[in-house]
C-alpha cells in the first residue's frame, strides 16, 4: 500500500503530508519537478508488505514520473516470484499508455487487483491517473485556477472523489482551462477538466447479471467455495506479518476468517496469527459487551475456534466511549471521511477507524473485510423491500446498482479511514473474478426473499457457511454496523442516515 500525492502549482499542506505518511510508514519521499512549465511536487509513501526490501517511489526517469498504490495479483504476464508490482506496472503499462501508444491500456484492462495510480509524461506534459473499476483505492481530486491536486488522503481542500469509471488524461500545457471549472462534491468530474476520457477500465458486462446453466446449479455451494477461496488466497499470500479481519461476527466476515484458516491449514508455512477486531461503543465495558455486534463476535469466535482448534485466533475487543469518539472524530476521522458528509458516512467511517487502529497486533499489516457480500447476495433490507413491492426484475436492477455505486458509497471512504492505520485493506468479496462468478448465478439461487430474515437473504452464502461447519453463524441476521456496534445510539436519534452530519462540519 502506498500514499500518492501530486501537487501542481501549490505546496502540500502539513495535514495531507502527515496523512500520507500514516498510510505509508516505511518510506517517504518528496520532490519537485518542472513539467510543461508547471511546478509539480510529488509525494510518495510506502507500506512494505511484499518481498525483503522496500520499493521506493516515485519511479523517476528522464521521460516519466510514476506513482502506484495497488496490487497486480495474477495478471497473465505478471509472475509474483519474479516481479514486484510497482516496477512491473511502470515497465509494462505506464510507459506504454501515452500519445497514440495504447498497449499499456490494453494490459491494464486485465488487472484484477485494487489500485490507484498517477503517471506523468515529462515530454508531453500529460498526466494519466485513475482508480480500479470498483474504486477500492482512494484517489481525490482538487483544482482551482492553475492548481491541481491528486492525493490518496483528504485534508482541508474541497476535494471530490475521482469517479472509478475509467482512467483520465490531463495536459498540463492547457492548465488555463481549469479557470472555467466548477467543482461540486456530489457531481461527476466536469468534462472540461478531463481533457480526454481514455477508456472505461471495465465494461458493464463485468458486473452484468447473467444466468448459469441449470445443470450446474446443484453444485453452486462448491463452486462458490472454490471461487471465494481463490479470492481470499490472492489477498493473504502477498503480505508481510500477520492478518486481521474487521469482525462483527456476522456471516460475511466469518466466512472470510474460516477461508483464511483453511488456506493456512493447507499451507502451514504461510500461517500466522489471525486477529479478529471487534468494535463496540458505550460508556463502560458492560454496555460495550452487550452491544449486538460484540455478542455475535464472541459467539462466532467460539464456533470458529471449535472448527479450527489448532489455529491461532485472537478476538480483540475495542471499546470506545463517546468522549473518545468526539475527540478522534474532530482531530482525524472527519478529514479522512471527507468528501463524504452523511450521518451514515460518519457512523460507518468512525466504527471502521477504531477497529482498524487497534494497538493490538503490532505485526498485523493486512486487514480483510466482508464488504461486497451484501451487495452481491441481497443482504440489505432494501433488497427485500424492492422485491416485495416491485418483483424480480427490480431486484436484479437493485443488485446491479449497489455494485456499480460501491466505489462512490463505500470503497474510497473505507480505504482512507482504514489505511490511515498503516495497514493494507483488502476485500475478497470484491475480487473481480468472484463478482463475475456471482453475477452469473440467477438471483433466486443467491437468495430466497420469501423466507424470513436470517434465512432467505444471502441464502447461498448461508449454505456455504453451514458446509464449513458454521451452523450458528449461518443463521445470523444481517445487522448494519452503525446499529450493531451501537455507535448510532451515541448520536442524535432524530437524524437519518443520508442527512448531512453536523459532527463532520464542526
Amino acid at each position: 500500500m502506498c500514499g500518492i500525492g501530486v501537487f501542481v502549482n501549490c505546496e502540500p499542506d502539513d495535514q495531507t503530508v502527515k496523512s500520507l505518511k500514516r498510510r505509508g510508514p516505511d518510506f517517504y519521499h518528496q520532490e519537485t519537478f518542472t513539467v510543461a512549465g508547471q511546478t509539480v511536487t510529488v509525494i510518495a509513501t510506502v507500506l512494505s508488505h511484499q518481498g525483503e526490501g522496500i520499493i521506493a517511489q516515485p519511479i523517476v526517469t528522464e521521460d516519466f514520473i510514476f506513482l502506484w498504490n495497488g496490487e497486480v495479483y495474477d495478471h497473465p504476464k505478471f509472475e509474483p516470484e519474479k516481479h514486484e508490482d510497482t516496477n512491473w506496472f511502470f515497465e509494462n503499462i505506464a510507459c506504454h499508455m501515452t500519445g497514440e501508444n495504447q498497449a499499456g491500456i490494453e494490459i491494464m484492462k486485465e488487472i484484477r487487483g485494487e489500485f490507484a495510480f498517477c503517471s506523468i509524461d515529462r515530454r508531453s506534459g500529460e498526466i494519466y491517473f485513475g482508480r480500479d473499476r470498483l474504486g477500492r483505492r482512494s484517489l481525490l481530486l482538487y483544482a482551482y485556477d492553475d492548481q491541481l491536486i491528486l492525493t490518496s488522503s483528504s485534508s482541508g481542500y474541497h476535494f471530490i472523489e475521482l469517479p472509478a469509471d475509467g482512467f483520465y488524461k490531463l495536459n498540463l500545457q492547457r492548465m488555463n482551462k481549469l479557470e472555467r471549472i466548477a467543482f461540486q462534491a456530489k457531481t461527476k468530474v466536469d468534462e472540461h477538466l478531463l481533457e480526454e476520457f481514455v477508456f472505461s477500465n471495465a465494461s458493464n458486462d463485468m458486473l452484468a447479471i447473467n444466468g448459469v446453466k441449470e445443470g450446474k446449479l446443484h453444485s453452486l455451494p462448491v463452486q462458490t467455495m472454490k471461487t471465494i477461496q481463490k479470492a481470499v488466497e490472492r489477498r493473504v499470500m502477498c503480505r508481510k506479518g500477520s492478518i486481521g479481519v474487521l469482525f462483527s461476527g456476522g456471516l460475511d466476515c466469518s466466512l472470510v476468517v474460516a477461508t483464511v484458516l483453511e488456506i493456512f491449514r493447507d499451507k502451514p508455512k504461510t500461517a500466522t496469527i489471525v486477529y479478529l477486531y471487534s468494535v463496540a461503543f458505550g460508556d463502560n465495558e458492560d454496555k460495550c459487551e452487550k452491544c449486538p455486534d460484540r455478542l455475535t463476535a464472541c459467539s462466532a469466535y467460539e464456533e470458529i475456534k471449535r472448527n479450527h482448534p489448532s489455529a491461532e485466533i485472537i478476538l480483540v475487543k475495542e471499546n470506545i466511549s463517546k468522549e473518545q469518539l468526539t475527540k478522534v472524530r474532530a482531530e482525524k476521522i472527519k478529514h479522512l471521511i471527507s468528501p463524504r458528509v452523511s450521518v451514515l458516512d460518519d457512523s460507518i467511517g468512525s466504527a471502521l477507524y477504531f477497529a482498524a487502529h487497534s494497538q493490538v497486533g503490532s505485526d498485523c499489516r493486512l486487514l480483510l473485510s466482508g464488504l461486497g457480500a451484501d451487495e452481491l447476495f441481497c443482504g440489505y433490507s432494501s433488497h427485500r423491500r424492492v422485491y416485495d413491492r416491485e418483483g424480480l426484475d427490480a431486484l436484479e436492477f437493485e443488485v446491479q446498482s449497489h455494485i456499480e455505486r460501491i466505489a462512490e458509497r463505500n470503497c474510497g471512504r473505507d480505504d482512507r479511514v482504514i489505511s490511515d492505520s498503516g495497514r493494507e485493506y483488502r476485500m475478497p468479496f470484491l475480487d473481480l473474478d468472484f463478482i463475475r462468478f456471482s453475477s452469473s448465478i440467477p438471483i433466486l439461487d443467491r437468495c430466497d426473499l420469501t423466507k424470513g430474515r436470517g434465512e432467505g437473504e444471502k441464502q447461498l452464502l448461508r449454505q456455504l457457511a453451514a458446509k464449513k461447519g458454521l451452523k450458528i453463524i449461518s443463521s445470523f441476521e444481517k445487522r448494519a454496523i452503525q446499529f450493531g456496534s451501537r455507535i448510532a445510539k451515541m448520536e442524535d436519534k432524530k437524524v437519518k442516515g443520508n442527512d448531512i452530519c453536523a459532527n463532520l462540519k464542526k
